[in-house]
């Protein structure tokens, strides 16, 4: 018997579910959004994608990411994932503790090379590193360009006869006998349903707060910035550059994106649903703080000038890991959100356990790392009640975890 679902949130991850509900048989699909496809923070999203994570569960879930991005390069008009290789570059200190991931890592099927200086700088001509410094190559890893992949996977997600509603707000959830039994649309349309997919980080917070599961997660703004085209293409992989805090990649047309944790950026109370992003303005001080971090690491950058930027907003819950699946206290209910600056790498593999989830009632990897239902005994109000930084939850966590999962773009 065909499940029918509803899907609020149109950006990388909802489109992610309905395709994967669609492949699966579901029937009907209804994707909902206040505004366009991919308008939220998905269009702003640096798509810098690497496996290398900090535990088995989520490597894993990255490793079934870069399948699927595999797949869509195959399937999807107009698109592709250029799997140039994504690389982390340390100091020495830094990669005493990541290299203790590795083991890990290869039993997970990541497939890595540990380069010294003198092979970064000759694999990769536009890089300079200084002494003790050295890059792991994911091999697997790369970037995708958001303006393409978007506008083609919604192409295919209509194709296989899921109806995008935009510029469609949501009023509320439409609850019933304890169960989440669909969505009461902005003009009291119900569209009632077997299954409710929220995709959208404020929708899930205030849905959960009435059940008194508010999600431990902070909201911090983040920039990307986009040079003008350079005369020839960079030389250089998608870069996470935890020497210098900031990441990197070429684009498509020649240019170069740079964001990065090279300053404390704004944190932002838990918007409303109706929060639109362009309130958001760019901070003065991150763009003269990346570009002196990347003085001397990227020598073609002297000549560079910037074109535009883009400013999102990125949600941290207190572990650095999405939350992705049912919602025991709100039966019906299915959670894709919070992905932390990661989503990019994230949404297809948690679009594919939502409809596991959805469909299948079972999900064809260990998913429970993921689950929403893991803040339940955890003291959310003592912790929201703290005024913390970006930069003392990354020191948090990094003390708990071996490794740098906090910057996996």
């Amino acid at each position: 018997m065909a499940v029918s679902v509803v899907v609020v949130g149109s950006g990388i991850a909802g489109l992610s579910t309905a395709f994967h509900l669609a492949d699966k048989g579901a029937r009907p699909i209804v994707l909902v959004d206040k505004g366009n496809v991919g308008s939220g923070s998905s269009s702003r999203s640096g798509a810098v994608n690497t496996m290398l994570m900090a535990t088995e569960g989520t490597t894993r879930a990255r490793g079934v990411s870069f399948d699927i991005f595999e797949r869509f390069d195959q399937i999807l008009d107009d698109y592709q994932f250029h799997q140039v290789g994504c690389m982390a570059i340390y100091t020495e200190e830094q990669f005493e503790s990541a290299r203790q991931l590795h083991p890990m890592h290869l039993h997970t099927g990541a497939r890595f090379e540990v380069l010294n200086r003198r092979q970064v700088e000759e694999y990769f001509p536009d890089l300079s590193l200084q002494d003790g410094e050295c890059g792991v190559l994911d091999l697997r890893g790369g970037y995708s360009e958001p303006e393409r992949y978007i506008p083609a996977l919604a192409a295919k997600v209509r194709q296989l006869g899921v109806e995008i509603r935009e510029q469609t707000s949501v009023q509320r959830f439409l609850v019933k006998g304890g169960k989440v039994r669909g969505v009461v649309l902005a003009d009291g349309q119900e569209l009632a349903v077997d299954a409710t997919v929220c995709t959208v980080n404020a929708w899930a917070n205030s849905l959960l707060s009435h059940v008194g599961q508010a999600l431990p997660a902070r909201n911090f703004v983040i920039e990307r910035h986009v040079t003008l085209p350079f005369s020839r293409a960079p030389r250089l992989p998608a870069t996470n550059d935890d020497a210098r805090s900031v990441y990197y990649r070429p684009t498509e047309d020649g240019r170069l994106l740079i964001g990065g944790e090279a300053y404390e950026p704004e944190q932002v109370p838990m918007p409303g649903p109706e929060f639109d992003l362009r309130e958001l303005e760019p901070e003065p001080t991150c763009l003269p703080f990346l570009i002196k971090a990347v003085r001397g690491r990227l020598p073609f950058m002297d000549r560079a000038e910037f074109d535009y930027h883009r400013v999102g907003l990125v949600s941290y819950p207190i572990d650095f890991t999405p939350n992705i699946g049912p919602v025991a206290a709100l039966p019906g209910l299915y959670l894709g959100t919070h992905f932390c600056s990661g989503g990019f790498g994230y949404h297809p593999v948690a679009g594919l356990l939502l409809a596991e989830y959805i469909v299948d009632g079972q999900t064809g990897i260990d998913a429970s790392e993921f689950s929403p239902d893991r803040f339940r005994d955890f003291d959310i109000q003592g912790y929201l009640a703290q005024d913390i930084t970006r930069g003392e939850m990354i020191d948090a966590h990094v003390e708990e975890s071996v490794g740098f999962v906090c910057k996996r773009h």
